[in-house]
Order: structure tokens, then C-alpha cells, then sequence
């Protein structure tokens, strides 16, 4: 709790009150003081203040703390030489929580402080719950990467910041190849293991700014920001290689085998499209562009990369990248 009177008797009377009722307490004289103390590494859980200090009004003094402190809720109860309602009234419109004339009894300012923190915990019950709701909703439960609503807007905001600044995005789709049979043999369970093993590789070997989705099913969407063609296929020859190696996995058959063990391996096939290119001119074409890769690497025989047309690599040198890509 912070106290802020510019009288040091005041304040050592005040403190002795609320430290006898549990409370630990720290003065400060000055309205600047407690700006500083709102800004520091513990900041205080409330503040009770002189309307008047000397070096600024109380109630700046206090919007500036609460601005510091935002975005949770911290009540300030304003202490007033005034006892008019005007004057009440006045500090509570300024942002005060609370407002109360001095000379105030130590046992009613003692409940004033105890309200308010009762009032206080609810608030930030709420907004850890609130917060804990938004990631729920952003949230793939079975992987815990971000899913389809969080990936739709993460790539409509980088198409449009890539068309205000001219920065290339690009995008990745894998699928899982014959992850039904995954499932239909060794059961949804073990078929869950190898969604959350997929999950961890990938996110291994991607950067910070990239954005990794659960798409849906066994399929999974990467958003690369700020990132070219070659800047992509480096990310995806990187993910293919890793998935050879890495994904392996051991689980008994649901029927037969007696419930010995099996190791098997799980590949992946990945689409490649980049904004703008041609026939890339917004987020959707850009989904559809990796799409269709993606499929062509299905047909072409799965366990590989497949690009969507991009102007400067294909001018450049398709073939070099691509062949670097399939025999990745």
C-alpha cells in the first residue's frame, strides 16, 4: 500500500493504522514519488492520498498512476480536507475510487482499504479469466499451437501489412501422408501422439516470427512473415528433413500382433505459395495457391515439397530450388 501525504506525521499515523491491521505500507511525500513508485519493479496494489500535495494536484498525481499501472485495476482512495459533497464528488469524477474527508477514523479507512482491494481481486480474477478465454480461442487443444480462427487472422493482417509495405509473406501447408491408416491401426490415441509429436517438430524448426497453426485434421498452416520464396523453401526443406528423420513412433496394432509393439514412421507433404506472386493477390489466393501445391506433392508420390508459380523464382532458377527440395 502506498501512502502519499506530504505531512510526514500524517503519514506515520496513517501507516501505523493499516500496518496494525496486516498491511504493509510504504510514504512517499510527493505526487512525482508516486508516480516513480508506480513505475518501479513492485508496484503498489493501492494508494491512499492527500487531494492536495506540493507538488501537484492529487488527482494528476493519480490518473498519471493509473495510467502507468494500466492495464489492471488499482484504486486510489483520495483523502480530502474538504468535506462538502461538491468536493467529493469532484475526486471521484477526477478517477478516484473512493473519496474521504479528513480527519478520517483508522477504522473506517481501514474498511475503505479493505473494500477496495475485495474489489480489486475480483477485477483481476476477471481479467486473468478473460485472458485465460482469449487463448482458449486461439487455441488448438490437442497441440497447443494456435488453430484455423487465430490462423485467418494472422494472414489477413500480414497480407495487408505485406501490401502497405511491400515485404513478401509466405505460407506453408503439410499434411500428414496416410494418416487415416495411422489411425485405423494403432487407434485415435496413439493417432493423437503423432498429431502433438508433428506439432513439436515443426514448431522446432521454425522462427520466432513465424506463426504455426493447427489447420485442421493432420493438416497444419505456417505463416511466414517478412519471408521470399528462397527464404521459404530454406524453412521447408528444413521441416521435410526433420520429419524424416525424426518422426518415428512405436505403438501396438489394435488387433493383432498380440499387443507387441510396431515401429513405423509418418512422412509429410507440403505446399509452398508466396504473396504476391502471380495469381496471388490476397490471403485466400495465397491459401489456394499452397492448396494446390500441397496436392501435387500428394500426387506426385507425397514425402516432398511442391511450389506454388513465384515470379522471381521462376525467373531466376526454378530448377536448382526445386531439385534442392525434393531431394531434400
Amino acid at each position: 500500500m502506498l501512502i502519499v501525504q506530504d505531512s510526514l506525521a500524517e503519514a506515520a499515523a496513517l501507516a501505523d493504522v493499516l500496518s496494525g491491521r496486516g498491511y504493509v505500507t510504504d510514504c512517499v511525500p510527493r505526487g512525482a514519488d508516486a508516480i516513480r513508485e508506480a513505475c518501479g519493479s513492485a508496484p503498489p496494489d493501492i494508494a491512499v492520498m492527500d487531494a492536495v500535495l506540493p507538488d501537484m494536484d492529487g488527482v494528476q498525481a493519480l490518473r498519471a498512476m493509473k495510467e502507468q499501472l494500466h492495464p489492471g485495476f488499482f484504486p486510489v482512495i483520495l483523502l480530502s480536507g474538504r468535506a462538502d459533497a461538491d468536493s467529493r464528488v469532484s475526486g471521484l469524477l477526477g478517477g478516484a475510487d473512493d473519496v474521504l474527508s479528513k480527519p478520517c477514523q483508522g477504522a473506517e479507512i481501514s474498511a475503505r482499504v479493505t473494500a477496495m482491494l475485495r474489489i480489486k481481486a475480483a477485477q483481476d480474477a476477471l481479467r486473468v479469466a478473460k485472458l485465460e478465454l482469449e487463448r482458449l480461442s486461439i487455441t488448438d487443444a490437442l497441440t497447443g499451437l494456435f488453430n484455423r480462427r487465430y490462423f485467418q487472422y494472422r494472414l489477413d493482417q500480414e497480407v495487408e501489412r505485406s501490401k502497405r509495405h511491400g515485404d513478401p509473406v509466405s505460407l506453408l501447408l503439410l499434411d500428414l501422408d496416410h494418416f487415416k491408416k495411422v489411425n485405423d491401426r494403432h487407434g485415435h490415441a496413439v493417432g493423437d501422439s503423432v498429431l502433438c509429436r508433428t506439432a513439436e517438430l515443426l514448431s522446432s524448426e521454425l522462427r520466432r516470427l513465424d506463426v504455426c497453426t493447427r489447420w485442421g485434421g493432420e493438416e497444419f498452416a505456417v505463416i511466414m512473415p517478412n519471408t521470399d520464396g528462397p527464404g521459404a523453401a530454406t524453412v521447408a526443406e528444413r521441416v521435410l528433413r526433420t520429419m524424416r528423420a525424426k518422426a518415428c513412433f512405436s505403438a501396438p496394432p489394435i488387433r493383432g500382433s498380440k499387443g507387441r509393439p510396431e515401429t513405423f514412421k509418418v512422412t509429410a507433404s507440403l505446399g509452398l505459395s508466396v504473396y504476391p506472386s502471380i495469381g496471388v493477390e490476397g490471403a485466400e489466393q495465397l491459401i489456394r495457391a499452397a492448396d494446390a501445391a500441397l496436392y501435387r506433392a500428394k500426387d506426385q508420390g507425397r514425402n516432398r515439397i511442391c511450389f506454388a508459380p513465384e515470379p522471381d523464382r521462376a525467373r531466376d532458377s526454378p530448377p536448382d530450388l526445386l531439385a534442392r527440395a525434393a531431394c531434400a
